[in-house]
């Protein structure tokens, strides 16, 4: 089936822009253009082949584009440009620009962003990627996805994908040679679909759920206007901007397909049970900086700036559930939420030698948190009634307070010719509220040297050590902060958790962390030249002794380029990433034990667990660019291969665990372009992409929209495919 791919949905806003082009002033005649006209096929249809290009469809269609410019003469100081990209695609894009050089300038560009994810997915609901989502009456309720006997006869393709929009438009005015005004516009919509986890239930035994196509329908507005004052040692900016998100769907409906005897009576499909999901709300920022510089003579600079960030969102809320009645209402209509941060940096840098540099840093960040709490009686997963205010379905919403000071320092001084050697110093403090911990401090220091081992060839050695130190860690704290005060004072010792008390998380706990990292070049002729780059660096937490307890990267590449003349050049490169991560975990008895965690006795030490885990991507690649006939015909060959292996092996010395399947990744891609000139304003271009993907994700493969027990799938699968891109246009000048 052959489509054009500039989908019907889109054009209102591309004919839109066209219309204001159209309307540039007609005094402004073009001196120069440029039109490109052509055709283009696409051998097979792959949602992954096209994710952000949109040939996503088998078949043939038109491409093409323009360029309309001004060059103005002596008496005339105006610039203007039109331009249109990747006209017949989903990529297409148009802009227009305007300049007075040294008084004014004006730009507007309209784009288009497709993202596809996969069209191999199915659902039995109707409605799939809508606000309201059902079941076909045909259906047949069960406890698990195998008494789904109505399943396979009333599935329904579904497609993921979104399709993004964007006009931007900038002014700079410049009022007389040290004040400017400038203005920034962008207003975006995205619309599409993604998927969502639909749930009823609760706790470790009974949720259900299905995977749904939840809808997409965004807006977003943002204004940015500021004026700037420079003079050869001042400069000053003051701007103030807005962001506006809007989102037209505020709740998403679904059907439950599942009946489960542990629900209160009315969760289940036999009583007609039909969830909701609130999506994101409406919500504005409003933000006011002002940053400057100032130089103190030719050897000292001081710059700094100052952001202030107001975020807001009071959109009302919905019911606690949409299956059953609560007796205790919201305690409020909206969350009224407002967060309130102030983020500052200063740095001073001085010559102090003739040799020697030195700059000073220091970063301020606050986010204060004015959303007011509550107390909130949940209806949770909508499988059981309201509970009372002393039970752990009262839940106060968390409010997150941050302070984080960074002071930072280095010094650079150069030996003879090209030897340098810098070092520097940091140390940052960050204080967090209703978090496990309460503070963080970590040190970090560098040294680089900068050095040439030959009048060849230049090389460079840094190495790095940071140390992060956490105050008492007490995992009780976000269970406290996030519950009814008067139920906590119901429960005593480990009931106070929601996580294991040994589990540390690893953004906030202890941590060492080392790396060096060099870089070799050589230049052995004008012709020839080598580059070589490693880096090793490791990640220690030692005071995990569940989670992730080590982390390793090491990589390195190099890279190889060729230029024998001007009318040819060649280059080759490879890299290597390995990454490694070591967690641990542990198993305890299950039953009817007091507590979820504690104490010992209730835990299995001879089944403790380690599992390691490995990431290794392998990337090669050449290209190619050939003059074959001077100013007459150019030919560009690009080719890469990379393949990726993640590997996790769990072990335990009390049982036996079978390794996982390894994930597996292979990409290969060849392009070829040519380009021939027929005459001064005639040129005629072929092009060609190939592109192989092979994957292996045991995630994904062979499981069906009912493989899981508990959780109704979307079937799709982890993508394969060759595909071939065709190409062939004529450019034309006039």
């Amino acid at each position: 089936m052959c489509r054009n791919p500039m989908s019907s949905r889109r054009l209102p806003g591309l004919v839109s822009l066209v219309a204001l082009i159209a309307a540039w002033p007609a005094t402004l005649s073009a001196q120069t253009s440029t039109i490109e006209i052509g055709a283009a096929y696409a051998s097979d249809d792959s949602y992954r082949f096209g994710q952000y290009s949109g040939i996503t469809d088998k078949g043939a269609f038109g491409i093409g584009g323009f360029q309309l410019e001004n060059t103005p003469g002596a008496d005339d100081n105006r610039y203007w440009t039109i331009t249109g990209k990747n006209l017949g695609l989903e990529i297409a894009s148009l802009s227009a620009n305007y300049r007075r050089w040294g008084e004014f300038s004006f730009s507007l560009n309209y784009d288009q962003l497709p993202h596809y994810r996969f069209n191999d997915g199915f659902t039995p609901f109707l409605g799939s990627g809508s606000v309201v989502q059902t079941l076909p009456s045909a259906w047949v309720g069960a406890g698990s996805t195998a008494g789904f006997t109505a399943l396979s006869s009333n599935l329904n393709q579904v497609n993921i994908d979104k399709q993004r929009e964007r006009i931007t438009s900038a002014l700079k005015w410049r009022l007389n040679p040290n004040w400017e005004l400038m203005g920034e516009f962008r207003h975006e919509t995205k619309q599409g679909n993604e998927v969502l986890g639909a749930i009823f239930g609760i706790t470790g035994g009974n949720p259900r759920g299905s995977l749904i196509a939840r809808p997409v329908d965004y807006q977003m507005d943002e204004l940015t206007v500021g004026v700037t004052y420079a003079r050869r040692r001042t400069q000053y900016t003051l701007s103030y901007n807005t962001l506006r998100f809007g989102n037209d769907n505020k709740a998403l409906r679904f059907d439950n397909p599942f009946n489960n005897v542990q629900w209160a009576a009315g969760a289940n499909f036999s009583d007609g049970a039909v969830g909701q999901i609130g999506l994101e709300p409406d919500n504005v920022s409003s933000q006011l900086m002002f940053s400057g510089a100032h130089s103190f003579g030719s050897a000292t600079r001081l710059s700094g700036s100052i952001i202030s960030t107001t975020l807001e969102q009071d959109d009302s809320y919905l019911p606690y559930s949409s299956v059953f009645s609560a007796s205790t209402p919201l305690p409020q209509d909206d969350l009224n939420g407002e967060v309130d941060s102030l983020l500052s940096n200063l740095k001073l840098s001085t010559r102090l030698s003739r040799r020697g540099n030195l700059n000073l840093r220091y970063k301020y960040r606050e986010r204060d948190n004015k959303t007011p709490q509550a107390i909130y009686l949940r209806i949770p997963g909508d499988a059981t009634t309201q509970g009372g205010l002393i039970s752990s379905r009262a839940r106060v919403n968390r409010i997150y307070d941050l302070e984080r000071e960074n002071y930072a320092a280095d010094l650079t001084y150069r030996f003879s010719g090209a030897t340098r050697l810098a070092v520097g110093i940091e140390f940052e403090e960050t204080d967090r509220s209703m978090l496990d911990v309460a503070t963080t401090e970590e040190d970090s220091v560098f040294a680089k040297l900068n050095f040439k081992p030959s009048t060849l060839s230049s090389a460079w050695i840094k190495l790095s050590s940071s140390e992060r130190d956490a105050s008492s860690y007490d995992g009780s704290i976000p269970f406290i902060a996030g519950h009814n005060p008067d139920y906590i004072a119901t429960l005593v010792g480990n009931e106070l958790f929601e996580n294991d008390p040994l589990l540390r998380r690893w953004h906030l706990t202890d941590r060492e962390r080392n790396e060096l990292s060099a870089s070799f070049n050589f230049f052995p002729s004008d012709q020839i030249g080598v580059s070589l780059l490693a880096i090793l660096a490791e990640d220690d937490y030692p005071d995990a002794k569940i989670g992730l307890q080590e982390s390793e990267k090491s990589s390195y590449a190099i890279d190889l380029t060729y230029t024998p003349d001007s009318n040819w050049n060649a280059s080759v490169y490879y890299n290597f990433d390995n990454y490694q991560n070591k967690q641990a975990g542990y198993a305890r008895r299950g039953g009817g034990n007091p507590t979820p965690f504690f104490p010992e006795s209730v835990r299995l030490p001879g089944n403790n667990w380690l599992l390691n885990s490995e990431d290794t991507v392998n990337s090669i690649g050449a290209a190619v660019e050939w003059t074959l006939i001077p100013n007459r015909l150019d030919l560009e060959l690009d080719t890469s291969y990379m393949d990726a292996e993640t590997e996790i092996r769990p072990f335990s010395f009390g049982q036996t665990f079978l390794p996982l399947p390894d994930v597996t990744t292979e990409i290969t891609s060849i392009s070829l372009s040519l380009d021939y000139q027929l005459r001064d304003d005639r040129a005629l271009s072929f092009g060609y992409y190939f592109e192989r993907f092979q994957s292996n994700d045991y995630a994904m493969d062979g499981a069906g929209v009912g493989s899981l027990n508990n959780i109704l799938l979307l079937g799709n699968q982890s993508p394969d495919y060759a595909a071939h891109f065709i190409s062939a246009s004529l450019r034309m000048s006039f």
